[in-house]
């Protein structure tokens, strides 16, 4: 009796969903009514864990326009809230990041209501705002080895489907726009792939975040075939890194590596430094005309990039105390004033950029954030004896300097995918310390 009335109540749900189905598709069409089933299975999906609401997070920011990676960060931070009030607590934890990171929200938020366009700086304080919300979240979650290698492992498997994208691009020969390159100091250039991302510095970026978390799968792993496969991944993103021919990420990127070894193994120093210059002879000729402009004046990149600083100092040197406000935007309604040869959209340099959007200020309190990252995670690998503790803390410390350094010659903080991509790094990051703080607190229990 209850089995029939079971399935008759299962019944009429079903034909009550399939009518409403068919309302939505007569007035809105098949395919927006499958866009919002899917969104709704996606919801549901997120709302559930925390966990899967980061997964979902992390694998829609290459693929999904910018607002709709926006409205993932929102159900992340959602997903949070609700398995706070669900577990019945919400502990806050400590870090010695935490006020550093406060200080910057706010520091955010002053110069979006002071900017010399409020309107125009929304854009960037409400990316920060999300990104950092998403921050806060995972440092007052329980973190736990299992949730950081499963978020590792989707990060570099999202990265390697991006980067054999990039590299059928390379093979389809996708057009180059003709400030990519400069074709006299680099003539067997045809093509620079971007993948899902606007440009190649911008895929680039992406890039080198994710290659040292794909070396740390490879290493820590143990099991043959999951070294095969992550051997095989982080051979798949180097050479879409390559693809991508932006110098400034190989300098980031070979920074990170060696950061990496030094922190894992100093003493394999001596064997990767010759490994990577006989690699030199390999290279086929684009990729060595490119490392041979790395520096030069004489390339137009670099030489636009010179003139730009000279010239963005001045906007420096009148708003060192204030900053002239959040975004791009701002920057575009003031560096007509001091920049006439150009039309720059950033300075194309992370730090100055800051300095000139926040002030003086804001500069500090962003480096000084970063040092106390680092600061976090080199306490983390020298004191923990915890083999997961130091490869996955080498993992992202090695992840944000790689594109910290990259920040020299670009503006690592303009693209909203790169922005969201930087603060989960530093999130990660903050989650690692976490975990060798747990460990730390059992052993002297």
């Amino acid at each position: 009796m209850l089995g029939e009335m079971y399935l008759r109540k299962n019944k009429l749900i079903g034909i009550a969903i399939g009518i409403l189905v068919g309302i939505l598709s007569y007035f809105f069409g098949a395919l927006e009514t499958a866009k919002l089933i899917i969104a709704l299975i996606i919801l549901k999906i997120a709302i559930k864990k925390p966990i899967y609401a980061l997964i979902l997070y992390i694998l829609s920011i290459p693929f999904v326009s910018d607002m709709n990676s926006l409205l993932m960060g929102i159900v992340v931070i959602v997903s949070y809230r609700i398995d706070f009030i669900r577990e019945g607590k919400l502990k806050f934890r400590f870090t010695p990041a935490n006020f550093l990171l406060i200080l910057f929200t706010i520091t955010v938020v002053i110069n979006t209501f002071l900017s010399v366009t409020p309107s125009g700086s929304f854009r960037d304080f409400a990316i920060h705002i999300i990104a950092i919300g998403i921050v806060f979240m995972m440092i007052h979650s329980k973190n736990t080895k299992k949730e950081v290698y499963w978020l590792s492992v989707t990060l570099v498997l999202t990265a390697t489907i991006v980067s054999i994208y990039g590299i059928y691009q390379y093979f389809q020969g996708v057009p180059m726009e003709s400030g990519w390159v400069d074709i006299t100091q680099n003539p067997d250039i045809k093509t620079r792939v971007y993948a899902t991302f606007e440009n190649p510095n911008l895929l680039a970026e992406y890039l080198i975040m994710i290659f040292p978390i794909s070396i740390t799968l490879l290493f820590y792993n143990k099991n043959i075939i999951q070294k095969i496969c992550f051997a095989s991944i982080s051979f798949i993103i180097l050479i879409c890194i390559g693809l991508t021919l932006s110098r400034g990420s190989w300098v980031g990127l070979a920074f990170g590596m060696i950061l990496f070894v030094l922190l894992i193994d100093f003493k394999k120093l001596v064997f990767f430094i010759p490994a990577g210059l006989g690699a030199i002879f390999l290279m086929p000729t684009m990729i060595l005309q490119r490392i041979a402009t790395i520096g030069s004046l004489q390339d137009s990149s670099n030489f636009y990039r010179y003139n730009l600083w000279n010239m963005a100092v001045d906007i420096l040197k009148d708003y060192w105390f204030s900053g002239i406000g959040v975004g791009y935007l701002a920057f575009r309604k003031i560096s007509p004033l001091y920049i006439r040869t150009m039309s720059p959209y950033h300075t194309h340099n992370t730090y100055l950029q800051i300095a000139i959007e926040l002030g003086i200020v804001g500069i500090i309190v962003f480096l000084l954030l970063i040092i106390n990252i680092f600061r976090m995670g080199v306490s983390a690998i020298v004191n923990s004896k915890n083999r997961f503790t130091k490869y996955f803390t080498t993992s992202y410390m090695v992840s944000l300097s790689a594109v910290l350094v990259h920040g020299m010659v670009e503006h690592v903080l303009y693209n909203p995918k790169i922005m969201l991509m930087f603060w989960l790094i530093v999130g990660m990051n903050i989650c690692a310390y976490n975990i060798y703080i747990d460990e730390k607190s059992i052993k002297e229990i």
